[in-house]
């Protein structure tokens, strides 16, 4: 087992890190990198138990190996999904009422309006490279309907929001790039936000604004906080998700012929793929106190990797064809938005934006190509997905509606 190494820095962007992740179940179901100082877990039960038990497995030290820190210590503006019950309760019960099916369900001629938008640019051409063209600028604009963004101003936030994401293969530390990025985002919400207090604009952060929850308001600081990370896992994960689905079904053409044949597979399409490759592999947590675990000790203060990746594809839960990629799965559960408490807000929101992304692509240009030889890999140390992903398609076949 000595040479069973997990690096997350300069690991992602490999061709398949599901191999390792295998054997990290089979041999290390609790691994210890000696490096990087973290522990990781691989097993679809530890992985789960592990987002439950947020007593012992803390948000609060950091959810990304690079921004680890001591429990409690403050990056100068909070982000609630680095909060713990019962601070993170509260103020989850914020937002959540936005991000329900049912209010989802309202936005969905909105959303398809968008998607439509982009894709029609793209048809007559015969080609795309879909990350730029589609799957990017696509769910900043949802995402900003949603705030409120003005238009005009959606391209500075997404460009921002994908320097935050860069890493440096084989480099901890958070490159110039990322923390341009950020700094971005930062002073743009800054100088928004008070022109949201004094009513300007419209959206989910003038709601935000005043709004009280159990007797207390938002501070400055944690406003600061519900934007950029809306901006961030609004645009980032359903960016990768739908390059991700057009990508893995391009390598299984018959399933991609049945999708072709029959839109009401679409929805089981986005379950497995948010199965078989999600986009982030990972989400970091800090134990509270010491803990006993696979006849291994681990002490308060240690890191700890939750490896979703690992996990969806544990045979112990999805059986002997867990490795394999399968839209007829129909997996009654999987950990690709977490679990229990941190269970991600926008699931709703990602999966109706994966859907009809989806079902128009196949409307338009069913009989797309990717270019395997040109597609390029996102490099990051918890996403994984398409920085670049060429296709082509008969214009012929794309006129028609």
């Amino acid at each position: 087992m000595s040479d069973l190494v997990f690096n997350p820095f300069g690991f992602l962007h490999h061709d398949d890190p599901y191999v390792t992740y295998k054997r990290m179940r089979d041999e290390a179901p609790l691994y210890w990198n000696d490096e990087l100082k973290f522990w990781a877990l691989t097993r679809f039960a530890d992985v789960q138990e592990g987002f439950r038990d947020t007593g012992l497995l803390s948000s609060a030290g950091g959810i990304a190996l690079e921004n680890r820190r001591p429990i409690g210590q403050s990056m100068g503006f909070d982000q609630f999904i680095e909060f713990d019950p019962p601070e993170h309760t509260v103020l989850r019960k914020l937002v959540s009422r936005v991000f329900t099916i049912r209010t989802v369900a309202k936005m969905e001629d909105e959303i398809r309006r968008i998607f439509r938008g982009y894709l029609e640019q793209i048809v007559p051409r015969g080609s795309s490279e879909v990350v730029g063209d589609l799957t990017s600028p696509y769910p900043m604009d949802v995402i900003s309907a949603v705030l409120g963004v003005p238009p005009e101003d959606r391209d500075h936030l997404r460009v921002s929001s994908d320097k935050i994401m860069i890493r440096t293969d084989g480099v901890l530390e958070i490159p110039p790039a990322a923390a341009e990025g950020m700094l971005g985002l930062v002073e743009y919400f800054m100088e928004d936000l008070p022109k949201r207090k004094a009513g300007e604009g419209s959206g989910l952060i003038n709601d935000l604004v005043g709004y009280e929850v159990d007797g207390r308001a938002l501070t400055d600081e944690e406003l600061l906080g519900f934007c950029v990370l809306f901006v961030i896992a609004g645009h980032e994960t359903t960016t990768k998700m739908v390059a991700n689905v057009l990508e893995l079904l391009s390598r299984h053409p018959e399933q991609k012929a049945a999708v072709a044949a029959d839109l009401d597979l679409v929805p089981g399409v986005i379950e497995e793929v948010l199965r078989f490759h999600n986009s982030t592999q990972y989400m970091h947590r800090t134990l509270t106190r010491d803990h006993e675990m696979y006849g291994q000790q681990m002490k308060a203060g240690d890191s700890v990797l939750l490896v979703i990746g690992a996990a969806n594809h544990d045979e112990r839960e999805f059986g002997p064809t867990a490795e394999e990629f399968d839209i007829f799965r129909r997996p009654e559960r999987h950990l690709a938005f977490g679990y229990g408490a941190h269970f991600c807000l926008g699931a709703a929101l990602a999966r109706m934006e994966g859907k009809i992304a989806v079902e128009e692509i196949f409307r338009r240009i069913p009989d797309y190509e990717v270019d395997h030889d040109a597609k390029v890999r996102f490099h990051s140390s918890n996403v994984t997905g398409w920085r670049s992903l060429p296709i082509t398609f008969p214009t012929r076949e794309a006129a028609a509606v």
